[in-house]
């Protein structure tokens, strides 16, 4: 399995959004409002983008996820698992169906086993658009809309795609954030709430970041290079 993220739009739209939830994948980045998620394998578990939606609200909210749009594809053999797993996709559809949702606590995690996934083999490039969103305890839909594109591109090379080498020694910060990188990088913090709250270089080599003069509670730290690859992690600041 090769898996690529590419951040498209600016983050600090996509926070002041989405500051209720925040839905990250399985080796914990956050996926953002815009953000391309590229594999070059397909089936479960080689093609799986398996998902968490965390509600950092005090309520508790309820959430749907909408099939909007497909390029290259018509939605047949792709996989889509929210509670339960629906496959063969048609465009416009919701999971679960209206007036259906799924219910997260305040503070609550979803659990292990949601995911999407192309299943069928293809030699073409293939984008499936999705929106995450919430609804009332009705089932209407009230926006707060998160939008990416899982696409399948069976030409993506194991050394085609350029991914950042750096280490965050631990996502729990308590005054200074320990990285490691290979290469110079760029690096921003975000609230939740879109804030920049920092932008600095960083060097190649290991370095701490002071994070002391910061309020306790979740950023989201992007890393880029000058060639516009990025990777964006949650840090929680103690």
């Amino acid at each position: 399995m090769k898996k690529t993220l590419l951040l498209l739009v600016v983050l600090f739209v996509t926070f002041s959004m989405n500051a209720q939830y925040v839905v990250e994948d399985h080796d914990g980045n956050v996926i953002t409002d815009g953000m391309v998620v590229e594999f070059s394998d397909y089936g479960v578990p080689n093609g799986s983008l398996e998902y968490y939606i965390t509600n950092n609200d005090s309520n508790e909210i309820y959430m749907r996820i909408e099939f909007v749009d497909a390029i290259n594809a018509t939605g047949a053999g792709f996989e889509l698992c929210f509670g339960q797993c629906y496959i063969d996709l048609i465009v416009g559809q919701t999971v679960p169906a209206a007036p259906e949702f799924i219910t997260i606590a305040s503070g609550g995690t979803t659990p292990e086993g949601n995911h999407f996934a192309n299943t069928i083999e293809g030699t073409e490039i293939q984008d499936y658009i999705f929106r995450f969103y919430e609804t009332d305890s009705e089932g209407n839909d009230i926006g707060n809309s998160l939008s990416f594109t899982y696409r399948y591109n069976p030409i993506l090379g194991i050394n085609d795609a350029n991914e950042l080498d750096i280490i965050v020694a631990s996502t729990v910060i308590l005054n200074n954030m320990q990285v490691n990188t290979v290469e110079e990088l760029n690096m921003e913090i975000y609230s939740l709430q879109g804030k920049l709250v920092n932008s600095q270089k960083i060097n190649i080599g290991q370095q701490l970041i002071n994070m002391s003069n910061l309020s306790s509670q979740m950023y989201i730290v992007k890393f880029s290079n000058d060639e516009g690859t990025s990777k964006t992690i949650k840090v929680v600041k103690k």
